[in-house]
């Protein structure tokens, strides 16, 4: 008898403590939401500065123990320890602007969660969402990022779970700017939560309008379109210069989220258009002297691209090139643009696939983009006696890597390697290995960026010493410019460019003058 009633009393302290345990857990995760989150942003450079409440909790959740937690307080410790770790993985790389500059920020980086070494993806889907089939914890579990439902001021409690948890859903949904209705063109635009999870969503109502009308104060009617909206994976951070009702699909994100080496997420779309005009009226030899033209020559390249992102982890890309162009001996750098030239020329110079890719997991912010072009009309090189484009096979690689240098700065670093295959008796295969450097300034706003450019393009072949011939370096450029970037909408970019070819040997000494689009869905 002595026995069974110690059990009972170790049971009873046991349970006790625990109960003490996650209680004084949830209070200092309340005290550090409610100081720290405000209007659904946080306050990271504050936690940065003073980050003891942080480590404090953190310390507490790597530790504690949940086996003897009931189903609720189970479930609030896990909401309250996601958000808590996904801040903290944000602090480890602070400065940043958005969880996707932070590598496998969801799926590789791990956490120490209640003895446990796992990775948000597995905290959220393997302890959450498989355990307790809970599709409204998509409303409550915050990413870091502007498209996310707010992150809360409180801690979640098991006493109060589920309101807690029916409050944030509504509030979610009833946002204009999260569910986006457009009773004019009868459509309502959804965050793509809804696209990545569709099967937590789709045994919950007839259709997903049907499930969002659950929660709705104002009803949406049944036959309007759904669509879903870019999302914004902008950091969720407290700042002077970000409106609280700014909505969450702003276009200063992109800019800076969507940066060359920032691969697309599954479903996402990207439409690249870059027109480039080349023009000169002389060349340098190979001792790098000028040799003046008869007269100007100016070639006119568009290059239309389209990438979409096949992998939720966003390390996988494909794509498609298609690349027109034009020559004209006209006076002005326009006149391939309107073939107002003596001779002008236009063709299909390439087209073909491309692909685009992170080699390594833990570094984010490097990828490799590799496509092999195809010539898309005969005589490119000698078309009527001019030269519009490479008449070759094009295997063009691209290796970027971005780094941000403080808040406003950021370097852009670009390696390529292009190999040209000759297709006739009377041509060299050939290779440029371009090297570029890209400073840019990102304006308070977002919404816009300046940039100074440098290249250095060589190219090698067989050359001839007047002996015999071998592979080596046979003419190579150097230019540098200016651009401007424009956020114009929450899709569309715009890109004005200016460079000068200002040394080369055996090459052109020309300039460039060039205009860019993108558009991101």
């Amino acid at each position: 008898m002595k026995k069974l009633i110690l059990i009972a009393l170790g049971l009873f302290i046991g349970l006790i403590s625990s109960a003490q345990s996650l209680d004084s857990f949830l209070n200092k995760a309340d005290a550090f939401f409610k100081k720290n989150v405000k209007l659904g942003q946080v306050n990271y450079t504050g936690i940065v500065n003073d980050s003891k409440e942080l480590n404090s909790l953190v310390s507490q959740i790597a530790d504690f123990k949940v086996s003897s937690l009931s189903d609720p307080e189970r479930k609030a410790f896990y909401i309250n320890a996601y958000n808590i770790s996904v801040i903290n993985g944000i602090i480890k790389a602070y400065p940043t602007k958005s969880p996707l500059e932070i590598g496998g920020f969801f799926d590789s980086k791990k956490h120490a969660i209640a003895g446990d070494n796992i990775t948000l993806n597995q905290l959220e889907k393997d302890r959450l969402l498989k355990v307790t089939g809970d599709e409204k914890l998509h409303f409550v579990l915050v990413c870091a990022a502007i498209s996310c439902p707010p992150i809360a001021t409180f801690a979640y409690r098991p006493e109060q779970l589920e309101a807690q948890i029916l409050e944030r859903t509504k509030l979610a949904l009833n946002n204009d700017e999260f569910i986006q209705v457009d009773d004019q063109k009868k459509t309502v635009g959804l965050s793509e939560i809804f696209k990545w999870y569709p099967g937590d969503f789709k045994d919950k109502a007839e259709n997903i309008v049907a499930y969002l009308n659950k929660y709705r104060t104002a009803q949406i009617p049944s036959n309007y379109k759904t669509t879903y909206y870019t999302y914004n994976w902008s950091l969720n951070e407290q700042s002077s210069n970000r409106s609280a009702s700014k909505k969450e699909n702003e276009p200063s994100s992109n800019l800076q989220a969507f940066t060359p080496s920032v691969l697309l997420r599954k479903g996402q779309v990207e439409l690249k258009s870059f027109y480039n005009i080349y023009t000169q009226n002389r060349i340098r030899n190979n001792e790098g002297d000028r040799i003046d033209l008869d007269g100007r020559q100016s070639f006119f390249n568009v290059q239309y691209s389209v990438n979409y992102g096949v992998s939720k982890s966003a390390r996988i890309n494909l794509g498609l090139d298609v690349i027109v162009s034009s020559f004209s001996d006209g006076n002005s750098f326009l006149s391939p643009v309107f073939q107002s030239g003596d001779n002008n020329e236009v063709a299909l110079a390439a087209f073909g696939p491309a692909i685009r890719f992170t080699p390594f997991k833990g570094i984010s912010n490097l990828s490799v983009r590799s496509a092999f072009w195809f010539p898309g009309a005969k005589n490119l090189e000698d078309r009527n006696g001019s030269f519009v484009a490479h008449d070759r096979y094009t295997w063009f690689n691209q290796i970027f890597l971005d780094e941000e240098l403080n808040t406003n700065w950021r370097l852009f670093l670009e390696a390529d390697f292009i190999y040209r295959f000759a297709r006739r008796d009377d041509q060299e295969n050939f290779f440029r290995t371009p090297l570029t450097g890209i400073l840019s300034y990102f304006l308070p706003s977002g919404k816009a960026s300046i940039f100074a450019l440098y290249q250095y393009s060589p190219r090698f072949e067989r050359v001839s010493n007047g002996f015999d011939e071998q592979f080596g370096l046979a003419q190579w450029f150097q230019q540098a410019g200016v651009g401007f970037k424009y956020q114009l909408n929450s899709k569309l970019e715009l890109e004005l460019s200016y460079s000068n070819f200002f040394a080369s040997r055996n090459d052109g000494g020309g300039q460039t003058f060039n205009l860019g689009f993108r558009w991101l869905k």
